[in-house]
């Protein structure tokens, strides 16, 4: 039993409901879901019942609720004493990362990055848009301290922290033909229409390229990510959104259905990279600590096979 998970837990439980908890813990609803199953699966009893309106509590999340509101208060004034001593921390830290990481997609959002600045005040963050190539030789150089990125093979001489697992989905109407589905393939978005979040260019031509000589899907830009237009889109002229589990709990299950899509768009595993056998500073080792508590969805090492 984590405390992450017993502070996601107890959001949860006062607020009723797992988007306005994941707002008000400034994490994704996906960290806060797989928190929450991961602490049920533990217990081995269901804390909450889900429905359409948020979550209801059990007897069970009723009797944890209790102890945890008596102690947690206590150890996080003892966690913010603690960081009070690490703003004394000074220094520049150098993070590489590339933009299109910065998505709702990926969750590695930039207010984060802003946070961190206001919780040390005296260390200067620089970050730069690099390419893995170029996050590569900055480590190895010493021009950047960290990095997030997706490897392709072992680095024997990076420190590899897994970030972020991203799985993708194709959201369609529950009357939808391949709703019933299992698993879809690249090959089932021959003449389809689909949704993208940002009209993002370079997907379309990803899949435009996989799907080689078959008929090219109609691609259907939403520039804002409204729940009502895109209701609209998908159950009244039968397109389908390409997303991941970040938008699990936002649509109704009874109206809607996401089927698991094969195949990779992009690098869908990002790690935290550092150089091995070298003594971060004092701000590159607060960095770090705090990237992986902000950005992390998951404990679970992840494996980097070569020639992947």
């Amino acid at each position: 039993m984590e405390l992450t998970q017993l502070r996601y837990f107890l959001q949860v439980y006062r607020l009723r409901n797992i988007c306005s908890a994941s707002a008000r813990l400034n994490v994704t609803q996906q960290a806060v879901s797989k928190q929450i199953r991961k602490l049920e699966d533990e217990l081995g009893v269901a804390l909450f019942v889900r429905n359409p309106r948020g979550v209801q509590a059990t007897a069970y999340a009723d009797m944890l609720a209790q102890k945890v509101q008596g102690f947690l208060p206590e150890l996080d004034a003892l966690v913010s004493d603690i960081q009070k001593r690490d703003r004394e921390i000074s220094g520049v830290v150098r993070l590489g990362i590339q933009c299109w990481q910065m998505s709702v997609a990926h969750g590695l959002r930039y207010d984060v990055l802003k946070t961190f600045e206001q919780a040390y005040p005296r260390v200067r963050l620089i970050w730069e848009n690099s390419i893995p190539g170029r996050c590569l030789s900055g480590l190895r150089e010493g021009a950047l301290d960290l990095a997030v990125m997706g490897v392709r093979e072992n680095q024997e001489d990076l420190d590899l922290t897994p970030l972020r697992r991203t799985g993708w989905y194709m959201l369609m109407a529950q009357s939808h033909p391949l709703a019933a589905r299992e698993v879809l393939h690249m090959n089932d978005l021959a003449g389809q229409r689909i949704i993208l979040s940002g009209n993002e260019a370079k997907v379309r031509r990803k899949i435009n390229s996989l799907l080689g000589e078959l008929e090219k899907p109609e691609f259907i830009g939403v520039e804002d990510f409204i729940f009502d237009l895109i209701g609209q889109q998908i159950e009244g002229n039968g397109a389908m959104m390409l997303t991941t589990e970040i938008t699990q709990d936002m649509f109704n299950p009874a109206r809607f259905v996401m089927v698991p899509l094969t195949g990779s768009l992009w690098r869908t595993e990002l790690y935290l990279a550092r150089l091995k056998d070298m003594t971060p500073s004092p701000a590159a080792q607060a960095l770090y600590q705090f990237l992986l508590e902000k950005w992390s969805d998951s404990s679970q090492p992840l494996v980097v096979s070569r020639g992947e």
